[in-house]
């Protein structure tokens, strides 16, 4: 993953989850604070912006000044690109994708929800076409589900970065060489 997908990850989940904290590392050890706390250096909106002009095929990039993204405030980081969200006793599972919304949906109909009631949890797909950014959001609709949230969202986590690793591979020049695609 480029320095600049990474950080289009990080905004968009900065950007979409309420009193998120992302706290950016240079390669010198200096640390950005992006939140919406008036003691943040900038706010989710504008670090938004700062990415989406990074990606800019006309600005320059900046994004290999960010050597690490630390994730605070309601983002808890539970490994694997799953992020744990509690708020007004509501649990939420959020994981940040490049793939395109059609293709998580697709992906998701074969993680194992034949076993999980249908009032079980909820899915959303939140789309950030400006950063090309999907999240998806999985929330517990009862207390009595809160034991199948993380094994859905790690199934599902593991489901998207598989398909990401896939897309990656196929536009590898050596991947097209190695199997009869050389242009």
């Amino acid at each position: 993953m480029t320095p600049l997908e990474r950080l289009r990850l990080a905004a968009a989940l900065g950007h979409a989850v309420a009193a998120s904290e992302l706290r950016l590392v240079t390669p010198a050890g200096e640390t950005i604070v992006v939140s919406a706390h008036p003691g943040a250096d900038i706010d989710p909106c504008a670090m938004r912006r700062v990415v989406r002009a990074f990606a800019c095929p006309d600005n320059t990039d900046h994004s290999q000044r960010v050597a690490a993204v630390e994730f605070g405030g309601s983002l808890d980081h539970l490994g694997g690109g799953v992020y744990r969200v509690a708020h007004h006793g509501i649990e939420q599972r959020w994981v940040a994708s490049l793939l395109a919304p059609a293709r998580i949906a697709e992906l998701l109909d074969d993680v194992g929800l034949d076993a999980v009631p249908d009032e079980a949890l909820h899915g959303c797909l939140k789309p950030d076409p400006e950063l090309g950014v999907t999240l998806l959001v999985i929330t517990a609709n009862d207390e009595r589900y809160l034991d199948l949230l993380d094994p859905i969202a790690t199934q599902a986590a593991a489901a998207i970065f598989v398909e990401e690793l896939r897309c990656a591979a196929s536009l590898h020049p050596s991947f097209r060489e190695a199997s009869g695609e050389a242009s």
